[in-house]
């Protein structure tokens, strides 16, 4: 009886998985949806060349959901080359684009100088300063282990990694301020 009722629940969470993702994307099902290798991407639109060797443009809005590998994501981490679906109105307006390729990301060091809920910038070892955008996808370490964003206060050493143009996905504490 309990092998039975095992066999029962794992094949009811099997289902449950299976349901859950198609779930989250029922409202952009029933929308068209086109597929292929980005070929350019702005704030503004998006170009892919489809499947079929033709060129399509679809417009981007602040309200445009962007899934990036499975996750969330930002329009700043797609890439020409990557291979995007775009979910779009029929006005060509794109309502959700995921999108799969391994974003190229840069690391850079310094040490805080100041940190907003927007942005945080650094003084670069060659005496420049670099600000570079955060948001709510940013996760803050400590060197290495989680931690809050309160540790990369301004005097702290720190490396963030970023994608080019997009918000940090990355700020690691090396050493916390006045240590």
């Amino acid at each position: 009886m309990t092998i039975r009722l095992l066999r029962l629940l794992t094949v009811a969470a099997a289902l449950l998985a299976l349901a859950l993702p198609a779930a989250g994307l029922a409202a952009a099902g029933d929308k068209p949806v086109d597929r292929g290798v980005v070929q350019s991407v702005s704030q503004a639109q998006i170009v892919l060349r489809a499947l079929d060797g033709s060129i399509v443009s679809f417009s981007v809005s602040p309200d445009t959901r962007v899934r990036l590998n499975g996750a969330r994501g930002s329009l700043g981490e797609i890439a020409p080359g990557f291979v995007a679906s775009v979910f779009h109105d029929r006005k060509a307006r794109a309502v959700l684009i995921e999108a799969f390729g391994t974003p190229a990301t840069v690391t850079d060091r310094g040490v805080v100088t100041a940190l907003t809920p927007a942005a945080i910038t650094l003084r670069t070892p060659g005496g420049g300063a670099l600000s570079v955008t955060i948001d709510r996808n940013t996760r803050f370490r400590f060197q290495g282990q989680p931690a809050r964003r309160f540790v990369a206060r301004p005097g702290a050493l720190v490396t963030v990694t970023h994608a080019t143009d997009a918000p940090a996905l990355v700020v690691n504490v090396l050493k916390r301020a006045g240590a």
